[in-house]
């Protein structure tokens, strides 16, 4: 089996290494960040990235929740 990196010929010995979440196996640890940092981000992880981020409006009111609890 080969390295998931482009760039990489090696194949994959009896401990791979991959990214949390994601089916690709790199031959080190070097190879696997080397080939994360490189990823260009998708436009939903750009979307997703600004919304953590955003900051909010000067202008927005923070309002209380009501919370109502029933009598016992």
């Amino acid at each position: 089996m080969k390295c998931s990196h482009p760039m990489c010929s090696r194949g994959i010995g009896l401990a791979s290494h991959r990214r949390a979440f994601r089916k690709a196996l790199y031959c080190s640890r070097r190879c696997r960040d080397d080939y994360a940092s490189m990823r260009p981000m998708s436009p939903a992880d750009a979307r997703l990235f600004r919304w953590l981020f955003a900051v909010p409006d000067a202008d927005a009111r923070l309002v209380p929740a009501m919370v109502r609890v029933r009598p016992r």
